[in-house]
């Protein structure tokens, strides 16, 4: 069974706090608390602004406060002015049938002005909580309570429940962390689902302890591209290693700042290798700043949906054609039969072994087929872990794995850990074997290992 997780005891915690207002509001005085205080909208107002992290509770709880005020005074402004000067000559002359049909006509005419002068002003976030208080300060019985004191007790109330929710998400108990400690991670088989996504529980935890000082970094083969939609709102900080250590990139200001290409000679012989073959290849490079592929006709319906799948994506430029020779290849990609990738590996390492690196997995979208990934011999997970650790200083290093291309990161490791449903050969290399493949054991043990003072656990376990 599942736990009940952190953020709904916050949102407990908060809606107790709101309920606790009022108690103790009219303990004082019973009248003052009825009047100007709804622990009804406080505890709505405390729920909505509850989120994952701080930054997405400040947003919500920014909407709620301002669609209220704007929402509440909009809707007070109409009803003091139809009680004024319009409701006792409708009542009087055509009955209270036609007073309310008047009003509602009129409710629902002012609140397209209402969401008209919103989208005017470019604050379309505070529509729907603007729409919703408005109409509950417009049609709501207010039990002889009037307009003013109705519509300042809807609003006083959720500026209330958003700042109690505030409260409660920046209050922490004091807790270690180990920020000493670097945590790599592989994403294909380490964070990610089968869904090749990380679920909401990584996701938040992870940002959680992002936010509490975690030194966490990716080793992946993946670009930019995948990147920016799985660590979408999660504040990775350090550099990650990316395209097999090819790349390092800043994620949070966009930017490639160390590459690796493939030697210029070497990249002449590789394009005239696949010429003489007529073989489409995938050829990566990066000209100002942003990706490019360049690619001839498709080989096979496999190289089709690597290419439709990823054809409309900000952070890729595709072109048809071939790369221009005074620009440099960063990589090469081919999709095909795993004896057609092997031929082409064999013939390309007889002439280049010493100056490029040839990986090969298979392709788990088109069964049957396999990826041939060629980079630089210069460029590696091992080689890009290295000069990160020579930039920074951390007492200990724990890597999670799941393929082959990860050994060489674990070994360098002072811990190495992978899921149940690893290679066998990271299996046998690794020191721990967590005995799931729910990628959401790999950010418990992150909690535990980063939040627990004693780290010496990490040589107990190897000691067995």
């Amino acid at each position: 069974m599942r736990k009940i997780g952190f953020r709904n005891v916050k949102t407990a915690i908060a809606v107790f706090i709101t309920l606790m207002i009022y108690f103790l509001l009219s303990l004082i005085d019973s009248n003052f608390a009825y009047t100007w205080y709804s622990p009804f909208f406080a505890s709505i107002a405390a729920v909505y602004s509850m989120q994952s992290n701080r930054s997405k509770s400040f947003a919500l709880a920014r909407v709620r406060a301002l669609g209220s005020l704007v929402g509440g005074l909009f809707g007070m402004v109409l009803i003091v002015l139809y009680e004024s000067f319009i409701m006792d000559f409708i009542i009087s002359n055509y009955g209270n049938v036609i007073n309310m049909l008047v009003l509602f006509i009129l409710t629902a005419l002012f609140i397209i002005v209402l969401i008209y002068l919103l989208v005017r002003f470019n604050v379309f976030d505070l529509v729907w909580v603007a729409a919703l208080t408005y109409l509950s300060v417009t049609i709501s019985t207010r039990n002889n309570l009037p307009v003013v004191p109705f519509a300042f007790n809807r609003i006083l109330s959720t500026i209330i429940g958003v700042t109690v929710t505030l409260l409660v998400e920046h209050f922490k108990l004091p807790r270690y962390k180990n920020k000493d400690i670097l945590f790599v991670s592989g994403l294909d088989g380490c964070l990610l689902n089968d869904n090749k996504e990380m679920s909401t529980f990584t996701k938040y935890n992870l940002t959680k302890m992002l936010n509490d000082g975690l030194n966490f970094t990716v080793s992946t083969t993946r670009t930019p591209a995948s990147l920016s939609k799985i660590f979408n709102g999660v504040p990775l900080m350090n550099n990650l290693m990316i395209m097999n250590g090819a790349v390092v990139y800043d994620m949070q200001n966009e930017l490639y700042l160390d590459i690796k290409y493939i030697d210029k000679g070497v990249q002449r012989g590789i394009d005239e290798y696949f010429a003489s073959k007529d073989r489409n290849t995938f050829t990566y490079t990066i000209i100002d700043d942003a990706l490019s592929i360049y690619h001839m006709i498709f080989e096979n319906e496999a190289e089709e949906k690597f290419y439709a799948d990823r054809k409309n994506n900000y952070f890729k430029n595709h072109v048809k054609g071939k790369l221009n020779e005074t620009d440099n290849a960063l990589f090469y990609i081919l999709i095909d039969k795993i004896e057609v990738v092997n031929k082409y590996k064999e013939d390309l390492l007889k002439l280049y072994s010493d100056s490029i690196h040839i990986q090969i997995y298979e392709y788990s979208f088109f069964k049957g087929y396999y990826f041939m990934k060629i980079y630089t011999s210069k460029a590696s997970k091992l080689v890009a872990l290295e000069e990160f650790l020579n930039k920074h200083q951390y007492t200990q290093v724990v890597s999670f794995g799941s393929k082959e291309y990860d050994l060489e990161i674990m070994a360098r490791s002072d811990f190495s850990v992978c899921l149940a449903n690893a290679d066998d050969i990271v299996k046998q290399s690794a020191d721990l074997v967590l005995d799931t493949d729910n990628p959401e054991a790999i950010i418990r043990f992150i909690q535990k290992s980063f939040y627990q003072k004693k780290t010496t656990q990490f040589k107990a376990i190897k000691s067995r």
